[in-house]
């Protein structure tokens, strides 16, 4: 116990360092939401409020929540889309050894370490060819091409644990593949769907840029509609803190609801073998 009294001592100190350095951000916004203009002004952040603003919460509610609605239909509409495809996609990749996959396995590989920045201008241009453009179908569109990658190598990866004797008990009792995939390797795969939707949901919801550029003011999302909310002339960073606290809420929520399977499902893979 003596011996690794100074290793216990030096683990507790991260610990602490840690948990303030992630603590305190969210301490101060919490401060902030609560404090009136006047109080912000005196630039005491982590100093409590006399008296304490809980309207600013109904103020900053009322301003985004049309963004609050844009940003859940497409949010969750792409993630449902991209899971479902993502989930076809890794079965084929992990189950088919054709060269053809093996060829599409690594060039997805390479789309994720791609900067989405730089294809940007073609992701515009693809929309505005479709006809798209400043629409919800738009973004959702621009956000599958972006994330379907993303959940077909998480799904192959897990995939990749899955026994072959459960599909192969399944073809000797007469099961097609499609009745294979749907009913038996799906059901034991849901800790992969899960973790590729709390993934890709986090994704879609935090993205600013892609939304910045190809959103109108009736498809704006939450992400955007917050750098609005602190006003032109003076910085109302009180209702721009408790629109943030409000945003945080909704992937917060989602993760919470399927959390339990992320860590089981990211590393599904790398434990196989």
């Amino acid at each position: 116990m003596r011996k690794n009294l100074p290793l216990r001592i030096l683990v507790l100190a991260t610990v602490v360092v840690v948990s303030v350095v992630y603590i305190l951000p969210v301490y101060v916004m919490v401060l902030t939401s609560l404090k009136t203009p006047l109080e912000i002004t005196q630039r005491q952040y982590l100093v409590p409020t006399s008296s304490l603003q809980f309207g600013n919460y109904t103020t900053a509610l009322r301003l985004v929540w049309p963004s609050l609605v844009n940003s859940s239909i497409i949010a969750v509409t792409v993630t449902a889309v991209s899971v479902f495809l993502g989930g076809l996609g890794g079965y084929f990749l992990s189950r088919f050894r054709w060269r053809i996959s093996k060829v599409l396995f690594v060039l997805l590989a390479i789309a994720l370490y791609l900067p989405y920045q730089a294809l940007l201008i073609p992701l515009v241009q693809i929309v505005n060819k479709l006809h798209l453009a400043l629409s919800h179908a738009g973004l959702i569109l621009g956000y599958l091409i972006l994330n379907v990658p993303l959940a077909s190598i998480l799904m192959a990866t897990f995939f990749f644990s899955v026994p072959r004797e459960l599909e192969e008990s399944a073809e000797v009792d007469g099961a097609s593949r499609l009745q294979i995939f749907f009913r038996i390797v799906s059901v034991v795969a849901l800790p992969g769907y899960a973790s590729a939707a709390i993934l890709v949901f986090i994704s879609v919801w935090n993205e600013f840029l892609l939304a910045l550029t190809m959103s109108s003011p009736y498809t704006t999302t939450v992400q955007v509609k917050l750098t609005e909310i602190k006003g032109s002339y003076v910085a109302l960073y009180n209702l721009q803190m408790a629109a943030a606290l409000i945003t945080v809420l909704v992937p917060l929520t989602f993760f919470l609801l399927l959390g339990k399977y992320f860590i089981r499902g990211i590393l599904a893979g790398a434990l196989k073998g």
